[in-house]
């Protein structure tokens, strides 16, 4: 069984749509579970609920073979803490999803360090649903240590100006 969540605040019709025309195109064969939010647009190839209590979300989880969603943090490690193998689709700005696009440079940190695949438009989400059939994601491995240490050195710079920050600092290369 696929999990398809789109997360709990706003609806995400661009891929329901597509996961929808996925298995129309004979492309996603196995059962669907699917957490949709207030979504205007209504699968017509598979079952689908607005919202899940989270004893319901948990099941669906540990009961999927993969997992589809939108690029959301609580969607990744969801994923990644239960070894699921997810395939996201980054909400975008351009289409009115996200305020901005955030769930965009975290597919490709994510993607980058081997934990995820991305489908970046609605187009490649058939492909990337087979690629999604045996892809292992790498294991993600906790630093808190350098988490630490980066937010120490980045508040030792705020502190080192009267008026902010001396010297920009990169947070992106976090794991």
């Amino acid at each position: 069984m696929i999990f398809l969540t789109v997360g709990t605040q706003f609806p995400f019709d661009r891929l329901v749509k597509a996961a929808d025309r996925a298995i129309e195109a004979g492309k996603l064969d196995e059962e669907i579970c699917a957490q949709v939010g207030d979504s205007s647009y209504r699968p017509r190839c598979f079952e689908a609920v607005s919202h899940m209590e989270k004893h319901l979300f948990d099941e669906c989880v540990h009961k999927a073979s993969a997992i589809i969603g939108h690029a959301g943090m609580g969607t990744i490690t969801t994923a990644l803490d239960q070894d699921k193998p997810l395939l996201v689709m980054p909400r975008l700005r351009k289409y009115r999803e996200a305020v901005n696009d955030h769930q965009l440079a975290i597919a490709r940190k994510f993607e980058k360090l081997g934990h995820i695949l991305v489908a970046y438009d609605a187009e490649e989400l058939p492909a990337k649903i087979e690629a999604l059939k045996s892809f292992v994601p790498r294991k993600r491995k906790a630093q808190p240590g350098q988490v630490t240490e980066r937010i120490s050195r980045f508040l030792d710079g705020l502190s080192g100006s009267e008026n902010g920050p001396t010297k920009s600092r990169d947070l992106s290369s976090m794991d």
